[in-house]
């Protein structure tokens, strides 16, 4: 994924809002049930284990390694915890940017 997809996913910003918000490194498992509580709005017709399962092989699987890709965020599958990175505050001021925003991909 290139920065602009990263910010351009739901998911994505909503991990990095939540980050944002908490500003120190958080558990991997909080900001799973977070997401899965956001989208249980979006997706009524999922049981929440349902959702909880989709959010989480997602968050493990695509966005996180993503995200620590481009130096992002970085995370610790043993510990269950991610923080900022050495790219995260390059990316605060897109956050409160419409997802249409024209990104330059360096």
């Amino acid at each position: 994924m290139t920065i602009k997809e990263l910010l351009e996913d739901h998911r994505c910003r909503t991990i990095l809002h939540y980050l944002k918000t908490h500003n120190k490194p958080v558990t991997i498992e909080a900001m799973i049930e977070q997401l899965t509580l956001q989208e249980s709005d979006v997706y009524p017709s999922d049981t929440a284990a349902e959702r909880a399962e989709q959010v989480t092989i997602a968050v493990w699987t695509i966005h996180l390694p993503a995200l620590a890709e481009h130096d992002i965020v970085r995370y610790d599958r043993q510990s269950g915890m991610v923080r900022w990175w050495r790219n995260a505050g390059q990316l605060t001021t897109h956050l409160e940017d419409p997802p249409d925003y024209a990104l330059q991909e360096e």
